[in-house]
């Protein structure tokens, strides 16, 4: 799950920056009609919330710092007992 939530975090970043860009050079150019590119930047903004959230609450050991793979009582890396 942390990598999809990583690829597609990287993904919306870079679609949110083109998006802009086309946002930018429309406005520049006095063409105002940017709604659909409105939608798109908040579709890329909500999915980078969402990437951030994930990659911030996932569970990690406290002892290495390595993802936990499964619930259990000891970290699949380094084998301490988790509190």
């Amino acid at each position: 799950m942390r990598k999809v939530a990583n690829w597609a975090l990287a993904i919306a970043f870079v679609i949110f920056l083109i998006d802009w860009s086309v946002i930018g050079i429309k406005l520049l150019d006095n063409d105002y009609n940017i709604t659909a590119e409105a939608y798109i930047g908040l579709a890329c903004f909500i999915v980078i919330i969402a990437g951030v959230l994930i990659r911030s609450f996932t569970d990690r050991c406290p002892h290495c710092g390595k993802i936990m793979l499964i619930k259990g009582a000891y970290c699949s890396h380094c084998g301490k007992k988790i509190d």
